[in-house]
């Protein structure tokens, strides 16, 4: 009895470890992205098309859902009705969709000019004088309001 409880014990342990490490390796393949400007750029646009994309199918089924609901109102169709109310109310739930991609594609954009290329400073000493040498950096400048 006292066999089987040690290799449990083992087992266990070796599921643990396991288990450990499948999950720092996923987490530290997940960080390999590179985040550039033109990530953050293209992400803006991308981010912009879609929610002009809503905007406008939005607007176009709002009106011609709720045209068709006016319409149909006094026929005695109730499910063409139906069906108009539902485009209607369907493109003005597009139309508020598409603004959550509006202020994410603003942010991205904001983030993309945000970083910048240049030559940063590095200071070494040689033979009891520190001298500077540039070298070229990315730099993300990071604003941090109240």
């Amino acid at each position: 009895m006292n066999i089987l409880i040690v290799i449990y014990n083992d087992a266990m342990k070796k599921i643990r470890l396991l288990f450990a490490l499948l999950l720092v390796s996923s987490i530290l393949t997940g960080q390999t992205k590179e985040f550039s400007k033109d990530y953050f750029l293209q992400k803006s646009k991308k981010q912009n098309t879609a929610a002009w994309v809503l905007l406008g199918g939005g607007t176009a089924m709002a009106i011609g859902g709720l045209a068709a609901f006016d319409a149909s109102w006094d026929s005695s169709s109730s499910s063409t009705t139906d069906i108009a109310g539902i485009i209607g109310i369907t493109g003005i739930v597009a139309n508020l969709a598409s603004i959550p991609y509006f202020i994410s594609a603003a942010k991205n954009k904001k983030t993309a000019m945000s970083i910048t290329f240049d030559y940063k400073p590095i200071y070494s000493s040689e033979e009891s004088l520190v001298t500077a040498k540039a070298y070229p950096a990315v730099s993300l400048k990071i604003k941090l309001d109240h």
